[in-house]
């Protein structure tokens, strides 16, 4: 392929990813700020996935081994799939101003999940030719981590009663993420020279909306994982995972609290929210 056709493909293919809407998202009772953070967050990830296919398109096994001109992503490129287990932490949820109870902040305690749910993701890879130690990776997992009703603790009372009762809801969790990922090869031979077994870890900034039945919020969070490889072929290998997420300061609106005497108590409750995932899966390497 001549050099500047490579660069027209790669433009079109950026141009093609920002056209497309960043829908099969549900509407999400959020604010002007929160939804300008998803359009955003889509964008860039529309972007960094075109420009991942096309490198991957690029270094196709049918292509591997002619001579490629410099240019455009020259590297390794892989993409893949995985499931496994998710787990959240308890969390305290903080209310502020409860309809129709009035007064100041209410902490709820120690709300738990449904623990572990199933998870399952995709992702993306990239490591340099030069560098071959290092590389960035986009993913992104969906997870759905029921909260069953239960009581719990009141900061304070609220019409008499320091204790609540959560209802049943279904907190469904989608998490994208870029990270920059670290890695070492060991046992090399001739077909996988860098090595068949690689550890890795990774971290960077992820992008996360929860919904549950009533409200859906939306949030920056950092997102690590650790992480080995086996190239099992040349082009394919099977991997374990461990990642983990934490969110600050999520606020979901409406969310409800009912009293011993039946009343309930609807309120923007703001909490911290932590989930690690244990996964496996297999990955195609260009």
């Amino acid at each position: 392929m001549k050099p500047g056709l490579g660069k027209g493909l790669a433009c079109l293919l950026v141009i093609l990813g920002l056209l497309l809407p960043p829908g099969g998202v549900k509407p999400a009772l959020a604010g002007e700020g929160q939804t300008a953070t998803a359009v955003a967050a889509s964008i860039f990830g529309v972007i960094g996935t075109t420009a991942i296919a096309y490198g991957m398109w690029r270094n196709r096994p049918s292509q591997q081994d002619k001579p490629k001109e410099p240019g455009l992503f020259p590297g390794e490129f892989y993409v893949g799939g995985y499931l496994g287990a998710s787990l959240v932490q308890s969390t305290d949820l903080k209310f502020n101003n409860l309809f129709p109870e009035g007064g100041g902040r209410v902490t709820a305690r120690n709300q738990k999940f449904n623990n572990p749910a199933v998870v399952g993701g995709l992702k993306w890879g990239y490591f340099l030719k030069r560098i071959p130690y290092l590389g960035f990776e986009l993913e992104t997992n969906f997870a759905a981590n029921r909260v069953k009703q239960q009581q719990v603790r009141l900061s304070r009372p609220v019409q008499g009663f320091t204790q609540a009762t959560l209802r049943n809801d279904d907190w469904v969790t989608w998490t994208s993420a870029l990270h920059i990922v670290g890695r070492y090869g060991f046992l090399p031979d001739q077909e996988v020279p860098f090595g068949r077994l690689q550890p890795y870890v990774g971290i960077g900034p992820g992008f996360v909306v929860i919904y549950d039945e009533v409200d859906a919020a939306k949030n920056f969070a950092i997102d690590v994982m650790a992480g080995l490889r086996y190239m099992m072929l040349k082009n394919v290998s099977a991997f374990v995972e461990y990642k983990f997420s934490h969110q600050w300061d999520v606020e979901l609106d409406s969310h409800e609290l009912v009293t011993p005497a039946g009343a309930v108590q609807r309120g923007t409750a703001t909490f911290n929210y932590d989930s690690h995932r244990i996964v496996v899966g297999v990955a195609y390497h260009f």
